[in-house]
């Protein structure tokens, strides 16, 4: 795939607003790796979608990558950043299968990874070359667009290129941009355990550099801003306006080609996330021992888990396995394109959401916009998600999860209420207004001087 299509236009915006630059090289770097989104992939494609539809036309928005290869910033068409979306060039876990098979193991699924991996070195080795001989001229392109006082924002997860904030430090005092960066969580610092401690390590390094860097700090929860405020003030960091972006609700459905052979099972409920030990998988899977216990299994539904496989969930895995997946009652799905994840959703009873701890929480409200109850963890920014349209219960007292998920399984009028009520009083945000919100608020920087503020250390 190649950048192309792309018309140098030099002549300025309407009434010389600043432009907008939504950088992407983190966004187009994973999809060398994997093929199907989550939700740091997801939540810019449909800001950059909205930029390209409402504010492409008078300039005020463009696409550019800092490259991962070359260092230099690139101009990238839209069209660029859609095509690699809907047709993800990546490989996936050699664990990304709809449901671990025994009989195939993993070491074939390992040998399959293997025989694709010469064709992925190509194709990254195809774009670093071609990177490294378009270098100046695509350099060139860039800058006849940049302007002092233009603004550069990273939405997605920058922390996996190194080097990053250095070399965005650099372009700025370059060019004399103006840098925003959208935080979604800071989970590897505020919640370490849950993480590979390298790349806690590597993300702290990355958050100081970035708040360094930038001149407003984005947000996607009133959580996660008083997060960082609080990890901040013991380090005195120095930090720039920070600004809460309202996230939309709901996705589009982009890519439509899956492996078109799920299979639902006839009534289940269902948990849409990465299986990682944060998520909180395990409850779920000890909540549903004990209904089958204390019910009879015909009388309790299937638990879905439909996500890729993540981190620090071997023990989990190899339990499932042990009890043959609980006899069957617990099913994962996995890789599955946005029109099989929507009709999932659309087909389950209501959906869990048992995480210990989030930056916003996205997959509860997918289940509002389809009109799906949801009975979720009371902890972090998850109640800023539903407010009181959900019941919660606390992530650590499992007698308190299974009594608010056994009342929705077993007391069909109360569900059915619930969900009325849902269809009578949810308004997801959009996001078109999210994304109008994001370039107003990113055009203050030009329009007011800067506002630094150091954080005094609270203890």
């Amino acid at each position: 795939m190649r950048e192309v299509g792309i018309k140098v236009d030099c002549s300025r915006r309407v009434a010389d607003l600043p432009i907008v630059w939504f950088e992407v090289e983190d966004f187009l770097r994973y999809f060398d790796h994997f093929q199907r989104p989550t939700g740091t992939q997801r939540v810019p494609l449909e800001i950059f979608s909205e930029a390209e539809r409402h504010y492409s036309h008078t300039g005020r928005v463009r696409f550019c990558r800092l490259s991962a290869y070359t260092n230099r910033f690139q101009l990238v068409d839209f069209n660029f950043i859609m095509s690699t979306y809907l047709n993800p060039p990546g490989i996936d876990s050699p664990l990304g299968k709809t449901r671990p098979d025994r009989s195939q193991g993993t070491l074939r699924e390992i040998s399959r990874t293997i025989g694709r991996l010469p064709r992925y070195a190509s194709r990254v080795t195809r774009t670093a070359v071609r990177d490294f001989l378009e270098a100046r001229r695509q350099q060139r392109r860039f800058e006849q667009l940049m302007t002092p006082g233009d603004i550069v924002v990273s939405l997605g997860a920058s922390w996996g290129i190194p080097g990053y904030g250095r070399h965005i430090a650099a372009a700025k005092k370059k060019y004399g941009f103006k840098f925003s960066i959208l935080i979604h969580d800071i989970i590897p610092l505020a919640n370490d355990a849950f993480v590979d401690q390298r790349h806690a390590a590597r993300f702290g390094n990355w958050l100081h550099e970035m708040i360094s860097n930038a001149d407003m700090v984005l947000t996607v929860s009133k959580y996660s801003r008083d997060d960082l405020l609080r990890l901040s003030a013991p380090a005195r960091w120095s930090l720039p306006p920070i600004e809460v972006l309202e996230m939309g609700a709901g996705f589009t459905s982009w890519q439509t080609i899956g492996r078109n052979d799920i299979r639902l099972p006839e009534r289940f409920v269902l948990f849409v996330s990465t299986i990682e030990i944060r998520k909180n998988h395990r409850l779920l899977v000890r909540l549903w021992r004990r209904l089958l216990e204390q019910h009879d299994a015909a009388d309790v539904p299937e638990l879905v888990f439909a996500g890729r496989v993540g981190w620090l969930i071997d023990d989990l895995l190899a339990d499932l396995a042990a009890t043959n997946y609980l006899g069957g009652k617990v099913v994962m799905l996995n890789d599955l394109s946005d029109v099989e994840l929507r009709e999932t959703i659309q087909s389950c009873l209501f959906t869990v959401f048992p995480s210990l701890c989030e930056g916003w929480g996205l997959p509860v409200a997918e289940s509002l916009v389809h009109g799906k109850f949801c009975v979720a963890s009371n902890r972090t920014s998850l109640p800023e998600v539903a407010g009181d349209l959900i019941d919660y219960f606390d992530p650590t007292n499992e007698d308190d999860a299974l009594e608010k998920i056994r009342r929705v399984l077993f007391d069909p009028d109360y569900l059915a209420a619930r969900e009325e009520r849902l269809r009578t009083e949810y308004r997801p945000p959009s996001w078109a207004n999210c994304t109008h919100k994001l370039i107003g608020t990113l055009e203050q920087l030009t329009r007011a001087p800067e506002a630094m503020t150091i954080l005094e250390s609270t203890g």
